[in-house]
């Protein structure tokens, strides 16, 4: 559904009374997304499907930033998902919601050779220019840091990086340090388990994340064999029909949505102008 169409089918529903899966983003600009959310009653049962904080390692680092193991976070740098995307997993790491932010940003171009695409794998060597945004989110005394090319997606050699720092530990990617008490330090890493590797005979299918001998993040569907970006989507049809069926609160509001968006396209005029921008309360912070 593109996220011009959004509103308009959005509001449709709404009237036939029908629960709503939106897509990301759920409105294209400022402007709809307020005249969406403020044309909506309160008690319409919507929800977007934003599935990066749901993917598997994602939710493991999340689960520890809450966990208090790392005790009160205050910086999250996030290179992993473009635009609004990535803005919903630093909001998530954080702990902020909707925080007023003050957002810088810059742009900056570098030749990389290319690689595989949805088209699949390259077929010539070719120099390319990458395009690097990266942007600061002041939230008072919390700092969120995004990076990222649109190249990390399909790349061989450009990885994602995930950093979550708090007053007692930090993680790295996937190896957490912490202090247990002030004189005994921690050291230990999010294990991924995954089945059929060498002599396993179950199945090729993720089972879950693991550290310390905890389960962080348990697979809902396996041993259905689904990349981690299909795991989180079919995460999301699963909570709509729990939220429907009110076996679940709200996992990610049109309001979630609409904020996320809205940074987005403030980082995104952050950018291009070179000039600091404050964010300012809108319609859905009340929702």
């Amino acid at each position: 559904m593109p996220r011009t169409a959004a509103p308009n089918i959005i509001r449709e529903l709404t009237e036939l009374g029908i629960p709503i899966l939106a897509e990301t983003p759920p409105a294209v600009d400022l402007a709809a997304l307020a005249e969406l959310c403020g044309s909506l009653p309160r008690d319409v049962k919507i929800q977007v499907a934003e599935q990066y904080l749901f993917q598997p390692m994602h939710a493991a680092r999340i689960r520890i930033a809450r966990s208090g193991k790392l005790g009160e976070v205050s910086q999250v740098q996030v290179s992993a998902a473009h635009d609004y995307h990535g803005i919903s997993l630093i909001r998530q790491l954080l702990g902020v919601g909707f925080d007023a932010a003050t957002i810088s940003g810059e742009q900056f171009e570098s030749k990389l050779m290319k690689g595989p695409s949805r088209q699949g794998d390259p077929l010539e060597e070719q120099m390319v220019q990458s395009v690097q945004r990266i942007a600061t989110f002041r939230f008072g005394d919390k700092l969120a840091l995004y990076d990222f090319t649109g190249d990390q997606y399909f790349s061989w050699i450009r990885r994602s990086r995930m950093l979550v720092r708090g007053s007692k530990g930090e993680l790295i990617n996937n190896e957490i340090s912490y202090l247990e008490d002030y004189a005994t330090p921690i050291y230990t890493e999010l294990r991924r388990v995954d089945t059929g590797h060498h002599g396993n005979l179950e199945g090729y299918y993720h089972r879950g994340v693991m550290a310390e001998g905890e389960w962080l993040y348990n697979n809902p569907v396996a041993p259905a064999r689904l990349s981690d970006d299909e795991i989180a989507i079919a995460t999301c049809l699963l909570h709509m029909g729990d939220y429907v069926a009110g076996a679940r609160p709200s996992f990610y509001s049109l309001a979630d949505a609409a904020q996320d968006q809205y940074l987005a396209l403030l980082m995104d005029q952050a950018i291009t102008t070179g000039q600091s921008i404050k964010t300012e309360k809108q319609v859905w912070n009340h929702l």
